[in-house]
Parts: structure tokens; sequence; C-alpha cells
């Protein structure tokens, strides 16, 4: 197998991104296509219970494939800005898909909700935060809580504090901050981001935090 950036095993089908293509392999390691719809995609997810895989883009783009046909359902540019890096998940029922994106600057971060259904945008939330920063979000697989990470600012742009909170669906909020030190940021982003590649050698030595450090340990948000 290649040594990829993103690796992906639904128990189906595996899926190698390696920024320009994306390669569909079936349990047997033989490859059933490769996909060549958007540039620089190191990172994706299976969306719950389907055969429906998710794909990002650090240059601003999102694709979705039907893998059951082995086609595009739909690709979406958000923006041209590039480094967008921020997490993704789709729901633990699978209706929803949860981007975290940066379509006006490099430093300002929105959460946006599609409905997988037809892959549209139904929300967009702390389009207007400047002094809040979204890094990654998580699902917890027991009790399907979404937790995010992110950090706060001060009013002149500096690093105030880490945090972990619990996104609130109904009040469309995050909410029971925990705060987190700088290290501790860095941290437990370095590792998500990893997490999020599916643990690949690649995406870890681009990780200068973790890849330093003598003891790598498990955390969950």
């Amino acid at each position: 197998m290649r040594k990829f950036w993103g690796y992906y095993d639904n128990g189906i089908y595996r899926i190698g991104c390696n920024g320009n293509t994306v390669y569909v392999f079936d349990q047997n390691n033989e490859e059933l296509t490769k996909f060549k719809d958007i540039r620089y995609a190191y990172t994706g997810a299976f969306m719950p219970d389907k055969n429906v895989f998710a794909i990002k883009s650090t240059e601003g783009s999102l694709a979705f494939y039907d893998l059951y046909n082995l086609s595009l359902i739909k690709k979406i540019v958000i923006t041209r800005i590039g480094a967008q890096d921020e997490g993704f998940a789709f729901s633990p029922d699978g209706k929803f898909f949860y981007n975290i994106e940066k379509p006006v600057s490099s430093c300002r971060t929105q959460l946006s909700i599609y409905d997988t259904t037809d892959f549209s945008k139904v929300r967009t939330l702390f389009a207007d935060r400047e002094d809040m920063h979204l890094t990654i979000l998580e699902f917890n697989a027991q009790t399907e809580i979404c937790y995010i990470l992110g950090f706060m600012r001060k009013s002149d742009g500096v690093f105030d504090y880490g945090f972990i909170g619990v996104w609130q669906e109904e009040k469309e909020m995050i909410s029971q901050i925990k705060q987190l030190t700088y290290e501790q940021y860095e941290y437990f982003g370095a590792y998500k981001h990893w997490e999020l590649a599916g643990f690949t050698d690649k995406t870890f030595m681009n990780r200068s935090v973790l890849y330093r450090m003598k003891n790598i340990i498990p955390i969950s948000l």
C-alpha cells in the first residue's frame, strides 16, 4: 500500500488520500477507482452506516462520493483562501455533516452544517465571532454529544486560552467550557488532526508537537 496522508477503512472499503488523488480499494487492497475532483485532499470520513465518503481539501473544497456506484455525489467550493485544515464530522445518525470553515480569512472560523440528503448548507454559525477560533469537533460514540476544541483571542488578537466545550444544537451555542493552556491546546489539536487522518505516519511526521514527544497519550475531547 502507498503511504497516504489520510487512510480510512469501514470494513467494506479502504480509502487512501494522497493530495490530488483519492484512491478507493476493496478489503483485498484491490484498487476499485481513483478520484481527482479536488486538489490538496488529505483528510476524509465515512458517513455512518452508508457507503458514502466525504473528503476535505485544504484549498477550500469538499467532495462527497457514493462508493457503491463509485461516483461523485457533489463537490462544494467553500473558498479559495486555502489553509482549510480544521475539523469536520458526520452526525452519529448520518443526517448532517458539520464542517469548520474559514471562508473570509485565515483568522476567522465558522461552523457550517450540511443536510446529507443533498449536501446543501442549512446553517452557518459563529461567522461573526472574531474572538473565537474553532479547530476540531468530535462526537462521542456512546453519548453522541458533540465536543468542540478551539481557542479564544484577546482584544489584540493574541491567544488567550484554549478550550473544549459542548455544542448545544438547540441553543446553537458552545457551553460547559473547559479552559486549556497553550501547550494543552497544541497537543489536543495535533493529536486530533492525526486521528482525523487515520493515524498515518505521514501526518504524524508533519505534526512536530507529536513526534518530539517521548510518550503519545490517546485523548478524547
